[in-house]
């Protein structure tokens, strides 16, 4: 119990000192978006490009580097749950170029699945930071968004998300997720979608996929 409070300190403390500084390295950021440009080029093939300059509706797709941190829930005694899991990444999304985006999931144990986790306000942890990006009124449903820093925002309702223990060090996870509006030129922006990824339960620090249908 201990050593898990310890761990839950250091990663709530290391967040703190990331959230102006990118994940990314210099290096790393050109494959992150070569990968991101073959990806749309296949999904955005597959739909047909004649359909979708003809319709708002398009394939999107972003990649990011995460880092979660630990807040202990109520009647917390160690362990992984019950938990809050906010975190913030940083990568690349279509129409959108670099972007950054803020989550948070509520974890528990289940007799059957084990550890899951399920959509919390993004605005629980992140209200102030949002706000300075100029993102305001975003609906308590709002689990994660991602945006560009300049006033456009997609938002993000996630529903049950199963985890499965791959070694101490990693943890996968994959959810689905429901696009229910967003800001500038998402704001009326609907659609669904999977997210798949996976975070090191010992320093919060992963990476997420998400693949989604969306019409603005």
């Amino acid at each position: 119990m201990k050593k898990s409070y310890l761990v839950a300190k250091m990663v709530v403390g290391l967040i703190a000192g990331i959230f102006v500084t990118s994940c990314i390295s210099e290096s790393e950021s050109p494959i992150l978006t070569e990968q991101l440009e073959k990806s749309v080029a296949i999904s955005e093939g597959t739909a047909g490009e004649e359909n979708l300059r003809k319709s708002s509706e398009y394939n999107y797709i972003e990649k990011f580097s995460n880092q979660l941190m630990f807040v202990p829930g109520p009647g917390y005694t160690g362990g992984a749950a019950p938990a809050w899991y906010p975190g913030i990444g940083v990568g690349m999304a279509n129409r959108m170029g670099k972007a950054q985006s803020f989550i948070n999931q509520f974890a528990i144990f289940d007799n059957n699945l084990g550890l899951i986790t399920v959509g919390a306000p993004v605005t629980q942890f992140y209200s102030k930071e949002l706000t300075k990006l100029g993102l305001k009124n975003i609906p308590a449903s709002v689990s994660s968004l991602t945006t560009d820093g300049k006033g456009n925002a997609i938002w993000f309702q996630s529903e049950q998300n199963a985890t499965k223990v791959i070694s101490v060090d990693r943890t996968d996870f994959e959810a689905k997720v429901n696009v229910i509006g967003g800001n500038g030129k998402f704001s009326r922006a609907r659609g669904s979608g999977i997210v798949k990824g996976f975070f090191n339960p010992n320093t919060g620090v992963g990476k997420s996929e998400l693949m989604a249908r969306i019409d603005y």
